[in-house]
């Protein structure tokens, strides 16, 4: 298994709707070519995405870190400017901490 990250993606004030459309519209191209919101054809794994009313959150898997930084540079270059993104490291911490809980039985 890779590292999980939780994308986060906001909206940026002042995107005119046409603008946002055809972010979205590019968005579709590379899930649809890829199975990614990046583009990267190998080395990082998409799990689900969830949308808000202020942009959503991305669950994906990186295995490759090569991968992951063209993921990345893909969002930068192809949606970022439109929307503020951010990535954050996350980890299992039911498993993470399964003995200490089972111990305070």
């Amino acid at each position: 298994m890779g590292q999980m990250y939780l994308q986060r993606f906001a909206y940026r004030d002042g995107v005119s709707k046409s603008e946002l459309d055809a972010t979205w519209g590019e968005a579709f191209k590379s899930f649809a070519r890829s199975g990614n919101w990046g583009g990267v054809e190998e080395g990082v794994t998409h799990h689900k995405t969830y949308g808000t009313g202020w942009g959503g959150y991305i669950l994906l898997e990186a295995d490759d870190p090569d991968a992951f930084g063209r993921y990345v540079a893909h969002h930068n270059q192809t949606y970022g400017h439109v929307v503020n993104v951010t990535w954050e490291p996350v980890f299992d911490m039911d498993k993470a901490f399964e003995d200490v809980i089972g111990n305070l039985r």
